[in-house]
Parts: C-alpha cells; sequence; structure tokens
C-alpha cells in the first residue's frame, strides 16, 4: 500500500486538538482524505495594474479525491511528491468565454490554472464519528 504523505500535517492536526482538550483519544477507525483540484480563473479590473482587489472569475473545474494514499479514479500518472494524486486539467477557457464574463471598462488578465487541496481526517472513537479539517 502507498504509504501517506499528507497524513503527517493531518496527525499534527489531530495531536494538537488532542493536546488541547487535556485527554488523550485513541482512534479505533481512521480515514485520510484529500481533495485535489485544478481550476481555471481570470482577474477582471478597470485597471489590473493598481486596482487592489481585481474581480475573480472561475471557469472550468476538475478535482479528485484522494482516499488513505490509493489512487483514485480520474487520476493522472503517479502521485507528486506529497503523495497526493492530480485529476486531469480542466479545459482551459477560450478567448471568447474569457470576453463574455467582462463588464464594461473592465480589462481581464491571462487564464490562471490554480491548485487547491482540502485535507480531511475523520476517525471514529468508540460510536462517535469525528473529523478535523
Amino acid at each position: 500500500m502507498q504509504k501517506l504523505k499528507f497524513l503527517p500535517s493531518i496527525m499534527t492536526a489531530l495531536t494538537a486538538l488532542t493536546l488541547t482538550s487535556c485527554s488523550t483519544t485513541t482512534a479505533e477507525q481512521y480515514e485520510a482524505t484529500a481533495l485535489t483540484s485544478y481550476t481555471w480563473q481570470v482577474k477582471y479590473a478597470n485597471d489590473l495594474t493598481s486596482q487592489p482587489q481585481p474581480r475573480i472569475e472561475t471557469f472550468a473545474t476538475t478535482s479528485v479525491l484522494n482516499r488513505n494514499g490509493v489512487k483514485p479514479l480520474g487520476a493522472v500518472v503517479d502521485p507528486d511528491d506529497r503523495g497526493l494524486w492530480w485529476p486531469t486539467l480542466p479545459p482551459r477557457p477560450s478567448v471568447d468565454e474569457v470576453e463574455q464574463r467582462k463588464k464594461p471598462q473592465e480589462e481581464s488578465g491571462k487564464a490562471e490554472l490554480m491548485k487547491d487541496v482540502k485535507y480531511k481526517l475523520t476517525y471514529g472513537v468508540g460510536n462517535t464519528v469525528r473529523f478535523v479539517e
């Protein structure tokens, strides 16, 4: 079975939670998940160089749910250096799609591909299921 490289950060959070509650928790069952996503986004503003908070529009997104280090359906190639599997890239927005979302007087930036990971650890203690995000 593939080693869980992202598990140490989740276990650190679980340890911190245990220490702050001043009691010991023994997890009988656990599941570590990481939702990996790619999203295309474009920034819009009247002046992209001077406007501090441009409006951001998101376009296509793809994601896969990593579960306990096992290769998920839809993942490509091999896991990255943190043991995470990534989805296929979503289609890049066309120039027409980007232009359609512009408001009057706005300019648009270049389409940027954003990567995101959301971690979650679900564990069982007795008859209770808890999670750490």
